[in-house]
């Protein structure tokens, strides 16, 4: 198994930035066209990609304001069973989010380089989201190349 890894500051509040990740309005501000899903251990989450695909997962750690991680459940098979974990530090002034997409096949390398770089793409947009009220959640992020 591989993994992904990055991390973004941004000046907001650790409040903020858990919501942001853990909430459907939140992750409706960066990441997916929608979402639907209550944040609580052993609840599901949808997220919905207009057009393109619905991605669910399941809260597996809830640690309000330190760490969140999420396990696939449905989606593309490049998705199942693969894991998402957001740890939160606030130091200098500012959100800390260490982001980990981990429980990646290994042999499947495309979908490995897909998600590092795609993933750069959607926290800047979580940082812009959390700093100016405006993110780029799909499908107007920014594209890794025509037809993505």
């Amino acid at each position: 198994m591989k993994d992904s890894r990055h991390f973004i500051g941004a000046k907001t509040t650790k409040e903020e930035m858990y919501k942001a990740i853990s909430e459907p309005q939140g992750l409706e501000g960066w990441w997916a066209t929608s979402a639907k899903g209550d944040p609580e251990i052993g609840k599901t989450i949808a997220l919905y990609f207009k057009d393109l695909t619905t991605l669910k997962f399941n809260y597996t750690t809830l640690i309000p304001y330190e760490k969140l991680e999420l396990t696939c459940c449905e989606g593309p098979p490049q998705w199942q069973d693969t894991i998402l974990t957001f740890e939160l530090e606030e130091k200098e002034g500012q959100v800390f989010l260490t982001h980990t997409h981990s429980n990646i096949q290994s042999d499947d390398i495309e979908s490995l380089t897909y998600f590092n770089t795609k993933w750069t793409v959607y926290l800047l947009s979580l940082k812009n989201f959390l700093e100016t009220g405006k993110g780029t959640p799909y499908p107007t992020e920014l594209k890794l190349y025509h037809e993505d």
